[in-house]
């Protein structure tokens, strides 16, 4: 493939800033279809969309037969008020691309652009997934996928990035196997007695009994659960009680659950209420589970892992090609993966010196000069993918 222009480059980072400014949330993101669909309505591409959830599908038929290598980027924002200072931060009150996924759409339309201009050198198609609602379970992925964004054509082989500030501005990571953990949700409601801040021996303190059960499971998780295999609970909040006088009669906790291990899954529901259970049992207590199951695990196929980094390398060197760890952060890039072979990879934004904001916080912003890198590899691995599934 030729290299990526500067024109390009300039061109995304433009998209960047677009998307960033109309920043919307899951379910919502209206505005930045339409911008994406301004876009894709100038090139050469088959565009799908729906009445029912926003994003949209390109597909981009080659100038010969082949193989349909699917690249898929998330385009919903989350719910913070941005404090970045940027010139071209948000609009839209409470609203914030905090998770770059401005970045990653802008990197789909650059590849987009990119390879329409390209079209006749293609063996095989390309199809360009924008999805809607990566950040709130259920995610978009499996409605998109239950609409057919996997078929007609069907897709051979799927790729994605996410950012990284864990890598400098320039280079990946990329990974074998389990990636990224399942996440799933819960909320613990614990009832019992209450009564009395003056009298606690007459009634059941709630919150003493919710700390009691919080620390069970935490021990019961070390316990239970095969060492070897990576699991954790975190408790997000707790809700209890009406007056500093009162001891509260009922105690709403929520948390999630992460693991690498789909049998670790499976155990982790039956701790936490054989747990909680048999605490509030001792107080006269009882418990309810609300447990949802979230993202799975994303599994990055060994084959298209290999295509990955060998594109990578092509692209931009084998010194800016790493191998990254497993996390316990989720993603419904899983649902993709689960149908097809592919592999999801970090791309790094943080710049060779200093440092950025967090993620998920309102003064995030990228090095920018990450637009680059992104564009060389999602479009070197489309190209090494198509040549080696032909």
């Amino acid at each position: 493939m030729k290299r990526i222009s500067q024109e390009l480059v300039q061109y995304a980072t433009e998209m960047r800033h677009l998307l960033h400014q109309n920043a919307e949330l899951s379910f919502h993101e209206y505005k930045t279809t339409e911008i994406i669909l301004s876009e894709l309505r100038k090139l050469p591409v088959e565009i799908t969309t729906w009445e029912d959830i926003c994003g949209a599908v390109a597909l981009l038929r080659g100038g010969s037969p082949g193989p349909t290598v699917a690249l898929r980027a998330d385009i919903d924002a989350l719910p913070l008020q941005e404090d970045s200072g940027s010139p071209y931060a948000s609009k839209n009150p409470g609203a914030m691309h905090a998770c770059a996924h401005d970045m990653h759409t802008a990197i789909l339309l650059g590849v987009a652009k990119y390879y329409s201009e390209h079209k006749d050198e293609l063996r095989g198609n390309l199809k360009f997934i924008f999805q809607p609602a990566e950040e709130v379970p259920p995610g978009g992925a499996k409605t998109l996928i239950e609409k057919g964004v996997l078929q007609n054509p069907k897709v051979d082989a799927v790729f994605g990035l996410h950012h990284a500030t864990e890598n400098r501005t320039g280079e990946i990571g990329i990974h074998y196997g389990q990636f990224l953990a399942s996440a799933d949700s819960f909320t613990l409601t614990l009832h019992v007695k209450g009564g009395g801040g003056s009298a606690p021996h007459k009634g059941v303190d709630g919150i003493m009994v919710a700390a009691e059960i919080i620390t069970a499971i935490e021990v019961a998780m070390t316990r239970r659960i095969d060492p070897v295999k990576v699991a954790l609970i975190s408790f997000g909040t707790i809700h209890a009680g009406t007056a500093f006088n009162i001891l509260a009669n009922t105690v709403e906790i929520s948390g999630t659950a992460r693991t690498l291990d789909p049998e670790a899954m499976r155990q982790i529901p039956q701790i936490i209420e054989e747990t909680a259970s048999g605490i509030a049992a001792v107080y006269g207590g009882t418990v309810e589970l609300d447990y949802k199951a979230g993202y799975p695990c994303v599994v990055n196929d060994m084959r298209m892992t290999k295509i990955l980094e060998t594109a990578a390398v092509k692209a931009i060197g084998s010194e800016k090609v790493f191998n990254a760890d497993a996390i316990m952060a989720g993603d419904d890039m899983a649902y993709y993966l689960q149908e097809v072979p592919g592999s999801y990879f970090w791309l790094g934004i943080t710049p060779q010196s200093g440092i950025i904001a967090p993620a998920h916080t309102p003064k995030f912003d990228i090095d920018e000069g990450a637009i680059e890198t992104g564009l060389e590899v999602m479009a070197a691995v489309a190209a090494e993918a198509l040549e080696e599934l032909a």
